[in-house]
């Protein structure tokens, strides 16, 4: 949902490397698959007022970069996935694009990216996504070459088959009747797969940022899709809205929100839900893993991947969406859980 402007930029970036204008590049095919360069600025204090607090609720930080790319269409990161190295990620855009790299890392803490690309989705017709009614894209989820996209503004859900590369054309799946009565650009933001601990193991659950008016202040709707799912809600607290979700190795789900104040400022929260309690019916609520504000590295968080390292840990991977304004920053967090 882009409704972060130039004050929630200004805060975040008090706490920014130091500010520089996007530089000017020579002429490129922006209307299909295209190599970029995005520069990467580490930083290893998530608090920069507290140096060498790492513990942060049950999470501990590891390291963060602020990205950078003079393409116009890099950033309002929404969601990705992360390939089982935690090395090689896949994220999607709010401008419906593709943006694809692999993570640098040096004594286990992020320093860069490399091999990126960037790539226009395409619409069922062909066209580019971003000049159709889908443009709005949020959520994310991935199942061998299949990659599932939810449309906000639409309240659809688009399947891609990466196995034809990133030209290949999109295809509307079913959705339950539900998703049409969200509010307009307050949908579908979060998707996801039920693990193997789930009731109903590979069935794709998706989450709306925020209750239809004129309960908006109401808890948040979901639905587990296809046979045997149903509707769900997940518990409103602390008028948080719902950003993403992802599943740690456990099973249990996380749930990423977002809470945007005018003039008092932003809150970004992870809360865990025991994958038992993901049922239709339920009303989904769970601990709080870890909350901050604009005293730490934060910005617009959008986008929750997860994978385990060598040693078996959790690792949580975070980044944010800058609503393509200079006055904001795209920010990679990565944390492990304790």
């Amino acid at each position: 949902m882009n409704t972060r402007r130039a004050l929630l930029g200004g805060l975040a970036g008090a706490l920014a490397a130091p500010f520089a204008l996007p530089r000017r590049g020579e002429a490129v095919d922006r209307s299909s698959e295209r190599s970029i360069t995005v520069d990467a600025f580490p930083f290893s204090e998530f608090s920069p007022r507290e140096a060498g607090r790492t513990r942060f609720g049950q999470l501990e930080f590891l390291s963060g970069l602020e990205l950078r790319c003079a393409d116009p269409e890099f950033g309002g990161i929404s969601s990705g996935v992360l390939d089982a190295d935690g090395v090689g990620f896949l994220a999607a855009s709010d401008h419906g694009h593709w943006i694809k790299g692999r993570f640098v890392e040096k004594d286990g803490r992020l320093i860069g990216i490399e091999q990126a690309l960037i790539a226009p989705m395409r619409a069922p017709d062909g066209r580019s996504l971003k000049a159709t009614r889908y443009f709005d894209t949020e959520g994310m989820a991935r199942r061998g070459s299949e990659v599932f996209i939810s449309c906000e503004r639409t309240h659809d859900i688009l399947r891609f088959d990466l196995a034809k590369g990133f030209g290949g054309r999109a295809e509307l799946t079913d959705v339950p009747a539900g998703f049409k009565k969200l509010d307009f650009n307050l949908g579908i933001e979060a998707i996801g797969f039920l693990p193997r601990q789930a009731y109903k193991p590979g069935a794709l659950i998706a989450l709306a940022e925020r209750a239809p008016r004129p309960n908006a202040k109401g808890d948040m709707p979901g639905w587990i899709l296809g046979a045997g799912g149903g509707e769900l809600r997940v518990k409103r607290r602390d008028n948080f809205d719902l950003t993403d979700l992802n599943f740690l190795p456990s099973g249990d789900m996380l749930v990423l929100e977002r809470r945007y104040v005018p003039l008092l400022g932003l809150n970004v929260r992870i809360r865990l839900v025991p994958i038992s309690a993901v049922k239709p019916g339920a009303v989904l609520d769970g601990d709080v893993l870890m909350e901050a504000d604009l005293a730490q590295q934060i910005d617009n968080m959008e986008a929750l991947m997860v994978h385990q390292d060598a040693k078996g840990r959790a690792i949580l991977t975070l980044m944010s969406d800058n609503n393509f304004s200079f006055l904001q920053r795209t920010l990679v967090l990565r944390f492990m859980v304790l």
